[in-house]
This record gives structure tokens, C-alpha cells and sequence, in this order.
């Protein structure tokens, strides 16, 4: 499905039927697809899963660089929500997806509810992954997952893109050696934009902005979910956001890193349900 949300039309991704669940992919530069299979069972339980592509990736539209924001991409998201005419959607966001989801609570807040998966409260929460690529282990993987983020700001062709999240994927994952790694990169289906990944990874900060400020007088529900051991946007700087909001909650999800989706599927699906059936 193709929606216009004014300069231009973006790509969504549709599932099942019933109260809508928009899914906004991280990356930047990957697409709504991400969340395939992991959300089929909530398109069997009569939720509407509508994952769209951010303006400039996957198969949407690219538009004007100048308007490649957070906050653009935000308001793509609300006037998704007005186009389709959806009442009461529930809004997640996954990792970069997760900053915009908190860009469309600031600015918008129409939604029934949000959820905030692989997140962190702001913008310096990111530069700790240098560090923590210094002590990644295994240590035979450490320059590899290393140059994978180096690559970033510079990378060129979709087929270098998909080898650096080839690359990339052990740190994404508890078990950076496990069966999972072989498993995402074998159903990798993204069609991958790296002129948005370039854009975005500049500075290492992906256009988050600290957002608690406006944050905390918000008044919808919130689910803030967390990976124990997630490098990348750790739990305890997702915890700094979740204090911050007086309606959040934060589920941190055992022996799971930033793909707390298809690392722990279970533990994944039953905190969302009991949120969604909340909200």
C-alpha cells in the first residue's frame, strides 16, 4: 500500500485486521519489513499491523533532503494516521523508529497508546558505543562489528549496506555467536537506502533530540521495552526516559540485546500484549 502524506508517498507495509498498530522501522536507511514475522501473531489476534517506510527508505518516497528530520518524519506519521483515518492506533517505534515515535508523542500525541522499543532518553546515550565496542566480546569479532559502524557515514550501495548489518549484527544480539545471527542475515528482505543511513549517522546521533522535558506532562500510555543486554541503546538509558514520562512503563526483556523481537519472542509478544490490552 502507497499513502500520501503530502511531498510525498510512503511505502506501508500491511497485516491483518482489526484496531491499528503502526510499526515504524529502525536504521535509518532499513524498512518497515524489520518487523516480519515477529508481529504476525498480533495480525492474528485482530490487530491491524500497518509498518510504513520513513520518507527516503525501503520503497518509499525520498523527497527533499532538507525534510530528511525526526521531526518530518513525525508528522509523515500523523498524516499516515489522518490519511487512513485510523481511530485510537497504538504507535511503536524500534531503535531509530523509537525517536521518531518520541518526536510524534511531543508534537502530536494522538495516538492511544506507544510503545518505545531499544530506546534511550537522549542524545549522548548513543556516544557510549564506542566504548562499548571496545569491550565487545568476542573478541575475534571486534574489529569487524567495529568497522561495521565506521562504515556508516560513508557507505554507498545497498549491497554494502546489507553487508555492514551482516557485519553489525553480532553486537545487536546477545549471543553474538548463536544461530539467531545467521538466521536474520539469511531472511534479511530490507531494501536498503544509503544515502538516508549517510544522512543520519553523521554525528552518531541519528536526529534524536531529549525530548523529557515536554515529555513529562504527557498523559498517554506508554510501554518502554528494553533488551538486558542491549549495546546499542542500553536499559538503563531507556530507564531514564521512562522516569521521565508519568504514564510509562519499563519491561526489560532476559537474555535479549537491541533484537528483543526475534531474540525473545515470547517474553516480546506477551509484554506487548498485556500492554496493548490496556491501552
Amino acid at each position: 500500500m502507497r499513502v500520501s502524506v503530502g511531498d510525498v508517498e510512503l511505502h506501508v507495509h500491511e497485516q491483518g485486521e482489526g484496531r491499528p498498530l503502526v510499526a515504524l522501522h529502525g536504521g535509518p536507511g532499513l524498512d518497515g519489513s524489520v518487523w516480519f514475522p515477529a508481529l504476525e501473531p498480533l495480525a492474528d489476534d485482530g490487530w491491524r499491523v500497518l509498518a510504513p517506510d520513513h520518507r527516503a527508505n525501503g520503497r518509499s518516497e525520498a523527497g527533499d533532503p532538507s525534510r530528511w528530520t525526526v521531526p518530518q518524519m513525525a508528522d509523515d506519521v500523523e498524516m499516515l494516521i489522518q490519511e487512513l483515518r485510523l481511530v485510537e492506533p497504538v504507535v511503536m517505534g524500534w531503535s531509530f523508529g523509537s525517536f521518531v515515535a518520541q518526536s510524534h508523542m511531543a508534537r502530536h500525541g494522538s495516538a492511544g497508546g506507544y510503545v518505545l522499543m531499544g530506546t534511550v532518553a537522549e542524545p549522548s546515550a548513543l556516544h557510549g558505543v564506542t566504548e562499548r565496542l571496545a569491550a565487545f566480546q568476542p573478541e575475534h569479532l571486534r574489529e569487524q562489528v567495529t568497522l561495521s559502524w565506521e562504515r556508516e557515514p560513508t557507505v554507498q550501495t545497498p549491497e554494502e549496506c546489507r553487508q555492514l548489518l551482516a557485519d553489525q549484527l553480532p553486537f545487536h544480539v546477545a549471543d553474538p555467536e548463536g544461530p539467531l545471527v545467521r538466521w536474520l542475515v539469511e531472511n534479511d528482505r530490507i531494501v536498503y537506502r544509503p544515502e538516508v543511513l549517510r544522512h543520519f549517522s553523521a554525528d552518531g546521533e541519528y536526529g534524536l533530540a531529549d525530548l523529557r522535558g515536554t515529555l513529562r506532562t504527557f498523559t498517554r500510555p506508554v510501554l518502554v521495552l528494553s533488551g538486558a543486554h542491549d549495546r546499542t541503546t542500553p536499559a538503563a538509558a531507556a530507564q531514564e526516559l521512562a522516569d521521565a514520562i508519568p504514564t510509562a512503563e519499563h519491561v526489560v526483556v532476559p537474555a535479549a540485546a537491541h533484537m528483543v523481537p526475534y531474540e525473545q519472542p515470547e517474553a516480546f509478544l506477551a509484554a506487548l500484549r498485556s500492554f496493548l490490552a490496556r491501552v
